[in-house]
Protein backbone atom coordinates (compact mmCIF):
# COMPACT_ATOMS: atom_id res chain seq x y z
CA UNK A 1 0.00 0.00 0.00
CA UNK A 2 3.14 2.47 1.26
CA UNK A 3 4.57 1.53 -2.44
CA UNK A 4 1.63 2.14 -4.61
CA UNK A 5 0.84 5.90 -2.92
CA UNK A 6 4.79 6.51 -3.48
CA UNK A 7 3.94 5.51 -7.05
CA UNK A 8 1.14 7.97 -7.03
CA UNK A 9 2.35 10.77 -5.95
CA UNK A 10 5.55 10.73 -7.96
CA UNK A 11 3.09 10.27 -10.80
CA UNK A 12 1.46 13.44 -10.03
CA UNK A 13 4.66 15.68 -9.13
CA UNK A 14 5.73 14.80 -12.16
CA UNK A 15 2.78 14.96 -14.39
CA UNK A 16 2.51 18.67 -12.35
CA UNK A 17 5.86 19.33 -13.29
CA UNK A 18 5.51 18.76 -16.98
CA UNK A 19 2.33 21.32 -16.86
CA UNK A 20 4.34 23.83 -15.45
CA UNK A 21 7.10 23.37 -17.93
CA UNK A 22 4.23 23.85 -20.62
CA UNK A 23 2.33 26.79 -18.96
CA UNK A 24 5.92 28.37 -18.64
CA UNK A 25 6.96 27.82 -22.41
CA UNK A 26 3.62 28.89 -24.09
CA UNK A 27 4.06 32.21 -21.86
CA UNK A 28 7.86 32.78 -22.92
CA UNK A 29 6.62 31.83 -26.17
CA UNK A 30 4.05 33.72 -26.96
CA UNK A 31 2.91 32.01 -29.92
CA UNK A 32 -0.77 31.19 -29.19
CA UNK A 33 -1.06 29.86 -33.23
CA UNK A 34 1.32 27.39 -32.14
CA UNK A 35 1.49 26.35 -28.36
CA UNK A 36 -1.60 27.65 -26.13
CA UNK A 37 -0.82 28.00 -22.33
CA UNK A 38 -2.26 25.14 -20.26
CA UNK A 39 -4.84 26.79 -18.95
CA UNK A 40 -6.50 28.49 -22.14
CA UNK A 41 -6.09 24.83 -23.14
CA UNK A 42 -8.01 23.30 -20.03
CA UNK A 43 -10.67 26.70 -20.61
CA UNK A 44 -11.38 25.04 -24.41
CA UNK A 45 -11.62 21.69 -22.73
CA UNK A 46 -14.60 22.45 -20.01
CA UNK A 47 -16.29 24.57 -22.62
CA UNK A 48 -16.17 21.49 -25.22
CA UNK A 49 -17.29 19.61 -22.26
CA UNK A 50 -20.56 22.26 -21.70
CA UNK A 51 -21.14 22.40 -24.90
CA UNK A 52 -23.90 20.91 -26.49
CA UNK A 53 -23.05 20.76 -30.55
CA UNK A 54 -18.50 20.47 -30.32
CA UNK A 55 -18.77 17.99 -26.99
CA UNK A 56 -15.78 16.03 -26.85
CA UNK A 57 -17.37 12.66 -24.73
CA UNK A 58 -19.79 12.81 -28.20
CA UNK A 59 -16.51 12.33 -30.16
CA UNK A 60 -14.83 10.05 -27.37
CA UNK A 61 -17.66 7.59 -27.15
CA UNK A 62 -17.34 7.50 -31.06
CA UNK A 63 -13.90 6.46 -31.17
CA UNK A 64 -14.18 3.89 -28.38
CA UNK A 65 -16.85 2.31 -30.05
CA UNK A 66 -14.81 2.14 -33.66
CA UNK A 67 -11.74 0.93 -31.81
CA UNK A 68 -13.82 -1.87 -29.89
CA UNK A 69 -15.42 -3.34 -33.04
CA UNK A 70 -12.00 -3.18 -35.15
CA UNK A 71 -9.93 -4.07 -32.35
CA UNK A 72 -12.80 -7.43 -31.40
CA UNK A 73 -12.60 -8.08 -34.87
CA UNK A 74 -8.65 -7.89 -35.04
CA UNK A 75 -7.87 -9.94 -31.85
CA UNK A 76 -11.06 -12.29 -32.92
CA UNK A 77 -9.18 -13.26 -36.31
CA UNK A 78 -6.02 -13.20 -34.53
CA UNK A 79 -7.10 -16.00 -31.99
CA UNK A 80 -8.56 -18.26 -34.58
CA UNK A 81 -5.54 -18.16 -36.73
CA UNK A 82 -3.21 -18.77 -33.80
CA UNK A 83 -5.26 -21.69 -32.78
CA UNK A 84 -4.99 -23.08 -36.21
CA UNK A 85 -1.47 -22.48 -36.34
CA UNK A 86 -0.65 -24.34 -33.01
CA UNK A 87 -2.55 -27.46 -34.30
CA UNK A 88 -1.24 -27.75 -37.56
CA UNK A 89 1.65 -27.55 -39.61
CA UNK A 90 0.00 -25.61 -42.21
CA UNK A 91 -1.51 -22.94 -40.74
CA UNK A 92 1.15 -22.31 -38.57
CA UNK A 93 3.45 -22.12 -41.86
CA UNK A 94 0.68 -19.67 -43.62
CA UNK A 95 0.55 -17.85 -40.07
CA UNK A 96 4.88 -17.38 -40.20
CA UNK A 97 4.30 -16.28 -43.66
CA UNK A 98 1.82 -13.45 -42.83
CA UNK A 99 3.00 -11.75 -39.92
CA UNK A 100 6.63 -12.13 -41.67
CA UNK A 101 5.18 -9.86 -44.61
CA UNK A 102 2.37 -8.04 -42.85
CA UNK A 103 3.33 -7.25 -39.31
CA UNK A 104 5.95 -4.39 -40.02
CA UNK A 105 3.86 -2.75 -42.51
CA UNK A 106 1.92 0.73 -41.28
CA UNK A 107 -1.42 0.02 -40.88
CA UNK A 108 -2.16 3.41 -42.85
CA UNK A 109 -0.29 1.98 -45.91
CA UNK A 110 -3.11 -0.15 -46.40
CA UNK A 111 -5.54 2.57 -46.04
CA UNK A 112 -5.51 3.47 -50.31
CA UNK A 113 -6.84 -0.31 -50.16
CA UNK A 114 -9.91 0.24 -47.65
CA UNK A 115 -10.71 3.54 -49.69
CA UNK A 116 -10.89 1.42 -52.85
CA UNK A 117 -12.40 -1.98 -51.38
CA UNK A 118 -14.83 0.32 -49.27
CA UNK A 119 -14.73 3.48 -49.91
CA UNK A 120 -15.25 6.67 -47.56
CA UNK A 121 -17.23 4.86 -45.13
CA UNK A 122 -17.30 3.62 -41.55
CA UNK A 123 -16.28 0.16 -42.57
CA UNK A 124 -12.77 1.53 -44.00
CA UNK A 125 -12.35 2.77 -40.34
CA UNK A 126 -12.99 -0.48 -39.18
CA UNK A 127 -11.17 -2.25 -41.59
CA UNK A 128 -7.73 -0.16 -40.55
CA UNK A 129 -8.68 -0.26 -36.66
CA UNK A 130 -8.34 -4.09 -37.17
CA UNK A 131 -5.69 -4.85 -39.51
CA UNK A 132 -3.84 -3.16 -37.12
CA UNK A 133 -4.53 -5.08 -33.87
CA UNK A 134 -4.77 -8.68 -35.66
CA UNK A 135 -0.70 -9.05 -35.84
CA UNK A 136 0.68 -7.78 -32.80
CA UNK A 137 -2.36 -10.19 -31.23
CA UNK A 138 -1.25 -13.12 -33.18
CA UNK A 139 2.72 -12.75 -32.79
CA UNK A 140 2.43 -12.48 -29.27
CA UNK A 141 0.14 -15.73 -28.72
CA UNK A 142 2.41 -17.59 -31.00
CA UNK A 143 5.41 -16.60 -29.24
CA UNK A 144 3.27 -17.69 -25.66
CA UNK A 145 2.07 -21.08 -27.33
CA UNK A 146 5.81 -21.89 -28.27
CA UNK A 147 7.13 -21.09 -24.67
CA UNK A 148 4.91 -23.48 -22.84
CA UNK A 149 6.95 -26.41 -21.34
CA UNK A 150 6.39 -29.91 -23.38
CA UNK A 151 5.82 -31.49 -19.84
CA UNK A 152 2.20 -29.40 -20.17
CA UNK A 153 1.55 -30.48 -23.39
CA UNK A 154 2.16 -34.43 -22.58
CA UNK A 155 -0.07 -34.02 -19.57
CA UNK A 156 -2.94 -32.94 -22.01
CA UNK A 157 -2.54 -35.43 -24.51
CA UNK A 158 -1.93 -38.15 -21.41
CA UNK A 159 -5.42 -37.09 -19.98
CA UNK A 160 -6.52 -37.79 -23.76
CA UNK A 161 -7.43 -34.14 -24.60
CA UNK A 162 -8.07 -33.16 -28.79
CA UNK A 163 -5.88 -30.74 -29.97
CA UNK A 164 -8.82 -28.05 -29.08
CA UNK A 165 -8.92 -28.82 -25.67
CA UNK A 166 -5.04 -28.85 -25.27
CA UNK A 167 -5.36 -25.50 -26.58
CA UNK A 168 -7.71 -24.18 -24.56
CA UNK A 169 -7.54 -25.82 -21.15
CA UNK A 170 -3.22 -26.24 -21.21
CA UNK A 171 -1.61 -23.50 -23.60
CA UNK A 172 -3.81 -20.59 -23.07
CA UNK A 173 -3.56 -20.54 -19.66
CA UNK A 174 -0.01 -21.01 -19.63
CA UNK A 175 0.87 -18.11 -22.50
CA UNK A 176 -1.34 -15.79 -20.55
CA UNK A 177 1.47 -13.25 -20.26
CA UNK A 178 1.66 -13.41 -23.60
CA UNK A 179 -1.37 -12.66 -24.81
CA UNK A 180 -2.17 -9.97 -22.41
CA UNK A 181 0.75 -8.28 -24.04
CA UNK A 182 -0.14 -8.97 -27.57
CA UNK A 183 -3.57 -7.56 -26.80
CA UNK A 184 -2.13 -4.57 -25.36
CA UNK A 185 -0.09 -4.00 -28.51
CA UNK A 186 -3.02 -5.26 -30.67
CA UNK A 187 -5.45 -1.87 -28.94
CA UNK A 188 -2.36 0.49 -28.93
CA UNK A 189 -1.92 0.18 -32.22
CA UNK A 190 -5.32 -0.30 -33.35
CA UNK A 191 -5.86 3.34 -31.19
CA UNK A 192 -3.62 4.98 -33.56
CA UNK A 193 -4.41 4.06 -36.67
CA UNK A 194 -8.09 4.46 -35.93
CA UNK A 195 -7.34 8.13 -34.98
CA UNK A 196 -5.40 8.79 -37.75
CA UNK A 197 -7.68 7.69 -40.38
CA UNK A 198 -10.86 9.38 -38.62
CA UNK A 199 -8.60 12.48 -39.48
CA UNK A 200 -8.97 11.69 -43.04
CA UNK A 201 -12.57 10.24 -43.00
CA UNK A 202 -13.93 13.07 -41.00
CA UNK A 203 -12.35 15.62 -43.34
CA UNK A 204 -14.26 14.06 -46.29
CA UNK A 205 -17.61 13.26 -44.10
CA UNK A 206 -17.63 16.00 -41.49
CA UNK A 207 -18.37 13.47 -38.91
CA UNK A 208 -16.31 11.13 -36.70
CA UNK A 209 -14.67 10.51 -33.42
CA UNK A 210 -11.85 12.33 -31.53
CA UNK A 211 -9.42 12.19 -35.02
CA UNK A 212 -11.79 14.59 -36.35
CA UNK A 213 -12.55 16.65 -33.51
CA UNK A 214 -8.63 17.63 -33.35
CA UNK A 215 -8.80 18.28 -37.72
CA UNK A 216 -12.30 20.40 -37.31
CA UNK A 217 -10.41 22.20 -34.87
CA UNK A 218 -7.25 22.83 -36.66
CA UNK A 219 -9.42 24.06 -39.59
CA UNK A 220 -11.27 26.68 -37.45
CA UNK A 221 -8.01 27.42 -36.18
CA UNK A 222 -9.26 27.03 -32.61
CA UNK A 223 -5.70 25.79 -31.63
CA UNK A 224 -5.98 25.48 -27.34
CA UNK A 225 -9.35 23.13 -29.21
CA UNK A 226 -6.56 21.27 -30.58
CA UNK A 227 -4.46 20.67 -27.88
CA UNK A 228 -7.63 19.69 -25.88
CA UNK A 229 -8.93 17.09 -28.02
CA UNK A 230 -5.13 15.90 -27.81
CA UNK A 231 -5.86 15.69 -24.41
CA UNK A 232 -8.74 13.66 -24.67
CA UNK A 233 -6.91 11.43 -26.84
CA UNK A 234 -4.31 11.32 -24.00
CA UNK A 235 -6.71 9.91 -21.30
CA UNK A 236 -8.76 7.53 -23.16
CA UNK A 237 -5.14 5.53 -24.09
CA UNK A 238 -4.25 6.39 -20.24
CA UNK A 239 -8.05 4.84 -19.00
CA UNK A 240 -7.47 1.79 -21.43
CA UNK A 241 -3.84 1.01 -20.10
CA UNK A 242 -5.22 1.11 -16.67
CA UNK A 243 -7.88 -1.47 -17.82
CA UNK A 244 -5.23 -3.62 -19.24
CA UNK A 245 -3.09 -3.10 -15.70
CA UNK A 246 -5.98 -3.85 -13.48
CA UNK A 247 -6.69 -7.43 -15.64
CA UNK A 248 -2.86 -7.92 -15.20
CA UNK A 249 -3.39 -7.59 -11.29
CA UNK A 250 -6.37 -9.88 -11.44
CA UNK A 251 -5.09 -12.86 -13.29
CA UNK A 252 -1.34 -13.27 -14.23
CA UNK A 253 -0.14 -11.20 -11.26
CA UNK A 254 -2.60 -12.80 -8.83
CA UNK A 255 -2.19 -16.07 -9.55
CA UNK A 256 1.47 -16.06 -9.92
CA UNK A 257 2.98 -16.01 -13.58
CA UNK A 258 4.46 -12.62 -12.89
CA UNK A 259 6.71 -11.11 -10.61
Amino acid sequence: MKDAMNTFARKTLSTFLLLAIWEVAARLGNFPLILPTFIDTAKALVESLLSHDTNVLNYMRETCYSLFIGFGIGALIATLLTIFAVNTLFFETLLSTLTSALAPLPAVAVFPLALMWFGISYTSIIFIAAFAAVFPVAVSMIQGFHTVPHTLRNVGRNLGMSRLELTCRILIPAALPAILAGLRNGFSNGFRALVAVEMVIGAATGSGGLGWFVMSSKQNLDIPLVYAGILAIMCVGLLFEALFHWIEEKTVKKWGMLN
